[in-house]
């Protein structure tokens, strides 16, 4: 996010303006309808970027799904998406949204094609909002898939490296893969060095090293946060936990190993709750898939 952009975020300066400048804030949009939307739309435009046999440029191309309507615009400038909730919509609130970009070999930002439109348009207590939707966290990886499309028409397999931060744009399973296996080399690693410590620090991080490994088992359902804590503590706090640790004399071991089985509990105290919020995932997801299915395929009577 720009310096400008971050700005129009600001609290104070929403009254002052134009209102499709003004980012979504409406709970209501985040419903399952919505999600079965992007979802869709997410494949629509995976299968666009897969159609390498087929001309595309200059083309538009349509989906039409119970309760909405997908259309992409490929041209040699721009790339254009509108996704519409039809009347057969199960949304709470009915909505059409247009994106459109740049292609990145005409005018880009950041190694990505520029956005040129995000908005929303929808109803509600008997008016007519507009608003922009190029930083709401719910339509980041319909941004990405329209960056993979573009990529791919360019004859690329993937999108740009972007810079470090919470708020990028990146489709995560590219890097996801090999980030998890070096961590799960890393760990192996560390129960090695950690084997030749005393019984009581290395039942301690034992404890951690098996929390670490369950969290591994299902890294790609972690969000950006807990993925870098992860990879902080392994890579990082452990590791030098240890070399700090066996740097000391003797009689300092002894003093500190209280505070060493002290620092891997409240470790472990914190991959518990990421694996009880990864349990929480898991079933929240069944339900989801669960309420997709019934809207996709539930009779009308």
């Amino acid at each position: 996010m720009t310096f400008k952009e971050k700005l129009l975020h600001q609290e104070w300066i929403q009254p002052f303006l134009p209102n499709y400048m003004k980012p979504l804030q409406e709970p209501r949009i985040e419903e399952d309808a919505t999600s079965l939307m992007i979802h869709e739309t997410e494949e629509f435009l995976s299968d666009l970027a897969s159609l390498s046999e087929l001309p595309r440029l200059n083309k538009t191309f349509k989906r039409k799904i119970k309760g909405f309507l997908l259309k992409v615009k490929i041209k040699p400038k721009k790339l254009h998406l509108e996704m519409h909730d039809t009347k057969r919509s199960d949304a709470s609130i009915n909505k059409r949204i247009y994106i459109t970009i740049y292609r990145k070999s005409i005018k880009a930002e950041k190694g990505l094609g520029k956005c040129i439109d995000a908005t929303i348009y929808f109803q509600t207590d008997g008016r007519n909002v507009v608003r922009n939707i190029k930083h709401h966290h719910l339509f980041r990886s319909v941004f990405t898939h329209l960056h993979l499309l573009d990529s791919s028409l360019s004859g690329q397999s993937a999108l740009p490296l972007p810079e470090r931060g919470h708020e990028q744009i990146v489709d995560s399973h590219l890097h996801e893969d090999e980030d998890k296996a070096k961590l799960l080399s890393e760990l192996k690693q560390l129960r090695n060095r950690y084997t030749g410590v005393n019984e009581g620090m290395s039942n301690a991080f034992s404890k951690v090293a098996t929390s670490l490994s369950r969290c591994l088992e299902e890294f790609e359902l972690l969000d950006v946060e807990e993925r870098h804590q992860i990879k902080r503590m392994v890579l990082k706090e452990i590791p030098e936990l240890l070399t700090s640790y066996q740097s000391l004399t003797p009689v300092q071991r002894n003093e500190m190993e209280d505070n060493m089985i002290l620092a891997f509990e409240k470790m472990n105290r914190f991959l518990q709750k990421i694996i009880i919020s990864l349990e929480n995932n898991r079933i929240e997801r069944l339900n989801h898939l669960l309420r997709v299915n019934k809207m996709r395929y539930d009779d009308e009577s």
